[in-house]
């Protein structure tokens, strides 16, 4: 009932078959590589203006750090001036 060409019949739709799936899979390894890679140069690019928020916040800090920049930064943009005698505590 079967014969000698039902068998290559068989074995050509396995390896046609596995062709298909392997191509499939293929198709999809590279897609999701490509997909990896933009994702990757976006974060690069988050990092890279992280890294300049993080410069800006650095300079600005250090400049807070000096007293005497403090001082005028008090009285020209906030009008502060010294204390009162009425406002000073001291802690022993």
């Amino acid at each position: 009932m079967f014969g000698p060409l039902t068998g290559w019949i068989a074995a050509t739709a396995f390896l046609v078959i596995s062709f298909v799936v392997g191509s499939i899979f293929y198709v999809w390894l590279y897609m999701q590589r490509v997909q990896n890679g933009y994702r990757l140069a976006k974060l690069y690019e988050q990092h890279e203006a992280l890294l300049a928020i993080e410069r800006k916040l650095r300079l600005e800090w250090c400049r807070f750090q000096d007293p005497n920049q403090l001082e005028d930064l008090g009285r020209n943009r906030f009008g502060l001036g010294p204390p009162r005698q009425d406002q000073k505590i001291v802690v022993r």
